[in-house]
């Protein structure tokens, strides 16, 4: 198995001609970051953006007078802005950023050949003592762009889903990354969280739904636990209200609805969350 950041690179690769395939994904993501933007002086951070292509930088540049680009794959980050042509010193490269800081131990493991006990108490030793991503929270919009489930993909990659303490890790990196999300925000920002949830592989009827049938149709997945591991979008909204070290930093918690992201061949249901920072 190829290391994690590797198969990450590997991923953007692969839809690094994918811009018109985004284009519907990519309008919702960017007004949503759009919407969220302060009147002057935003300054947006990106967790997860990849080769770009859900994010219109332009349109971005002209909301937030700063932006910073997370992701592990540096050369992803670079080519997605030279594609779309922005020259801006607005933004700002944070290349080879591995947001959960423990994918070089994680990347030594292989479902065939089990973790120990003792190699997964290092890992979520390591992951829950994180310093902040990026220092600092200095941004009025931190965002975390489909990236959740590609870090729990991970865990279950390396670890394996049968390994008895799969769920102890998912629930730690999943913790984990909604604490450094939180944490970017300056206190009066805004959190938000964009996940995919299921896929047409399980869900075909993605293919075929209206608009108007998403909510139901997704409802109904998630009520079937027909939904990608620890990317409930209702648990995780829970969490951000209830959980002792999440709940006491947000207020106005929201939920949106549903909509399709048409990945050429494979389609996503994705939903968004949003919370004030207090």
């Amino acid at each position: 198995m190829p290391r994690i950041d590797e198969l990450q690179s590997s991923r953007n690769a692969e839809t690094q001609s994918g811009w018109a395939c985004f284009a519907s994904h990519r309008e919702r993501v960017t007004q949503l970051l759009l919407d969220m933007a302060p009147v002057e002086n935003g300054r947006l951070c990106v967790l997860g953006a990849g080769n770009c292509n859900d994010l219109a930088l332009a349109r971005l540049t002209q909301a937030y007078g700063h932006i910073d680009l997370v992701d592990i794959d540096e050369e992803a980050i670079q080519a997605g802005i030279t594609r779309q042509e922005v020259a801006s010193d607005a933004i700002a490269i944070q290349g080879g950023i591995d947001v959960t800081g423990v994918t070089h131990l994680m990347s030594a493991w292989t479902p065939e050949q089990p973790a120990t006990d003792e190699q997964v108490d290092a890992c979520i030793s390591l992951a829950s003592h994180r310093a902040p991503l990026l220092g600092e929270a200095t941004f009025s919009v931190a965002a975390s762009v489909c990236l959740l489930s590609q870090l729990i993909e991970s865990v279950a990659l390396t670890l394996g889903e049968n390994h008895p303490r799969f769920l102890e890790l998912l629930t730690c990196v999943r913790h984990e990354h909604l604490r450094q999300l939180v944490s970017l925000a300056t206190p009066g920002g805004t959190v938000v969280l964009i996940t995919d949830v299921v896929s047409s592989s399980t869900l075909p009827e993605l293919a075929t739904c209206s608009p108007t049938e998403v909510v139901a149709l997704v409802g109904r997945a998630i009520a079937d636990r027909n939904f990608f591991s620890g990317v409930n979008p209702f648990v995780i909204k829970q969490l951000l209200e209830t959980d002792e070290s999440l709940a006491p930093h947000l207020t106005d918690v929201r939920l949106s609805n549903p909509w399709v992201w048409d990945l050429g061949p494979r389609l996503y249901a994705v939903c968004a969350m949003t919370a004030k920072r207090v």
